[in-house]
């Protein structure tokens, strides 16, 4: 798809999985993880950058395949909205709208990908972002709305209230978001919360305040934004591999 690329955040360091090695190496069904996400992004699009950082080098070395590949290096881990200020360098000249994709989120379809941006380019949006429904939203992101139902903001688990933590329609991570509206509200996060750092979520906010709400695609099948953090989710992950949930995968090598 031309003057559309995709950046994919993989350089965190997954300390619940409780292992040395980057969350994204962690293998399912014989595959890095990673690599699930590298051939979704690359079925939808040509120009792929993956942001990096911890065990940069290993991360390169399984994506050795895709020479088509680019990377930027987040040294310093200070949020999601640092990762993709991190890849902005990257992006080529051209590229109209960026598809921001979890480099631990395994089972997202391409042809998930594919409508999230038809979506976005059909409403004119400088935001489009999934959206789904938990029974048990435990971890992920609310999303704050308003009377009409647009998207205000996006609260993170570790900075919302109890009454926000009841909010069961979640951000997923995935996002198809314009290049110039980024650019922009890239350069006014702030990293005043829980965490201290930087959230690429906080666009959202932006989008609202500029009276262009974020547009917001929910899917019904859960199982294509199943983050992977712990090994139980690794697992669950795995069986849903095997029971062909996923429309592709890569070869393992």
């Amino acid at each position: 798809m031309q003057d559309v690329a995709a950046i994919i955040l993989a350089a965190g360091k997954g300390t619940r999985m409780k292992s040395n090695r980057a969350k994204v190496l962690h293998d399912i069904a014989g595959v890095p993880m990673i690599r699930y996400v590298v051939e979704t992004a690359l079925t939808v699009v040509d120009d792929v950058v993956v942001v990096i950082g911890h065990e940069a080098e290993a991360v390169q070395k399984v994506l050795s395949p895709y020479p088509r590949l680019r990377f930027a290096v987040q040294e310093d881990q200070l949020g999601t909205g640092h990762a993709a200020v991190c890849a902005i360098p990257e992006i080529s000249s051209g590229t109209q709208d960026v598809v921001v994709l979890c480099g631990d989120t395994p089972l997202m379809r391409p042809t998930t990908v594919r409508s999230l941006i038809d979506q976005h380019r059909a409403r004119e949006s400088d935001l489009t972002l999934i959206a789904t429904t938990f029974t048990e939203p435990f971890g992920y992101g609310r999303i704050i709305s308003d009377a009409h139902g647009n998207a205000i903001r996006i609260i993170e688990e570790s900075d919302a209230s109890e009454s926000e933590k009841r909010i069961r329609t979640v951000n997923t991570g995935t996002y198809c978001i314009n290049i110039a509206f980024l650019k922009k509200a890239l350069a006014g996060l702030k990293n005043d919360n829980a965490q201290g750092e930087f959230y690429l979520t906080d666009v959202v906010e932006r989008a609202y305040q500029d009276g262009k709400p974020a547009v917001l695609l929910e899917i019904n099948d859960t199982i294509q934004v199943i983050g992977v953090n712990t090994r139980e989710e690794l697992a669950k992950a795995e069986r849903f591999v095997q029971q062909g949930h996923k429309e592709r995968g890569p070869k393992s090598s």
